[in-house]
């Protein structure tokens, strides 16, 4: 089963917290104020219980960040696969379906929030590469089986993954972008 960026349910106080529970609490306190509000009583605050509880699944915080990168890295990872199993798709197929994975608004809040954490963890900046990576390969790819010239390929390859990364962080600030935005800006860049 494929990791899950977001889970929007807190256990029921009184039930048995797990390690999940604890980390899906980590994720969203990643997700609404980044890595550095990521503290104990603020996890237990959420979750209902005491801090006594977390240190039953973590021996201290640096072990539960730990443990949420790893997280992290696999819905990147996942993220890697999805657009891999694009590449069969004709060129122009393929980019779309690129757009609708960048600009599903799941994946926003939890791309933004692993940018901005990425500044300060390596292994988060190489899952960002990574991702980053397939997502030119695959558009250069396309763009070049568009009948553009490696120069053009290039700069509209790079267009697309720089106003991906754009539209993850400019998100809600400048209103929704519309299907009709993405059509457009997509023919913009595919046409000859």
């Amino acid at each position: 089963m494929e990791p899950q960026p977001v889970e929007d349910s807190a256990p029921v106080r009184g039930s048995r917290l797990g390690a999940d529970d604890w980390l899906d609490a980590a994720v969203e306190v990643l997700l609404e104020d980044g890595i550095g509000g990521l503290k104990i009583s603020r996890l237990s605050s959420r979750l209902g219980v005491t801090k006594g509880s977390f240190y039953w699944h973590f021996t201290d915080i640096a072990t539960m960040k730990s443990e949420l990168a790893d997280h992290c890295r696999k819905v990147q990872a996942a993220a890697v696969t999805r657009l891999a199993n694009l590449e069969e798709l004709p060129p122009v197929e393929r980019i779309e379906g690129m757009a609708g994975l960048i600009s599903d608004p799941r994946r926003w809040r939890m791309e933004a929030a692993m940018r901005r954490w990425a500044e300060t963890d390596g292994s988060i900046a190489d899952s960002i590469a990574e991702l980053d990576g397939q997502i030119f390969q695959i558009s250069h790819q396309a763009m070049r089986e568009l009948g553009f010239d490696e120069a053009e390929a290039h700069a509209r390859a790079t267009t697309l993954l720089y106003a991906g990364i754009g539209f993850v962080h400019a998100h809600g600030r400048l209103g929704e972008a519309t299907a009709d935005d993405l059509r457009i800006f997509l023919d913009i860049l595919t046409r000859k």
